[in-house]
């Protein structure tokens, strides 16, 4: 079974491309130089130190593993923060076993309210709030 050779300009085009590198070399003395300027980087990279924070981002190794640590310890510090924060705007302390304590809510009739907005992104206030109205 042949092959059927494609008819495009683009395939002329590569075959006659190909055929012009076959015969390029590089610039005289080229291999006698390379080892040279290979060094001559090396060193000038070593002689000029690179910024602070180049270092630290190639201290931090970002390979596959190292990337799922830090997104598993980002998200755990963020549902860490959004519960902390749900059982502080409550006012119920969890115990061990997932029970909360009682708390008190009847205190002699005394409602404290604010109109200013609530305190914090997580901290929403536990009762809804309607502007009081002065009449004479």
């Amino acid at each position: 079974m042949d092959p059927v050779p494609p008819q495009s300009k683009d395939f002329e085009r590569l075959q006659r491309l190909l055929a012009l590198k076959r015969h390029e070399s590089p610039p005289p003395g080229f291999h006698e130089r390379f080892p040279d300027l290979v060094r001559s980087r090396i060193a000038r990279a070593e002689a000029e130190p690179a910024s602070w924070w180049r270092r630290w981002l190639e201290q931090l190794s970002f390979n596959p593993a190292m990337a799922t640590a830090y997104a598993a310890v980002a998200t755990l510090l963020v549902f860490g923060g959004f519960w902390l924060s749900k059982s502080a705007a409550t006012g119920n302390p969890q115990l061990a076993n997932g029970q909360t304590l009682p708390v008190d809510t009847n205190q002699a009739g005394v409602l404290i309210a604010s109109n200013a907005p609530p305190p914090g992104l997580f901290r929403t206030p536990s009762l809804p709030v309607q502007p009081a109205e002065f009449k004479r």
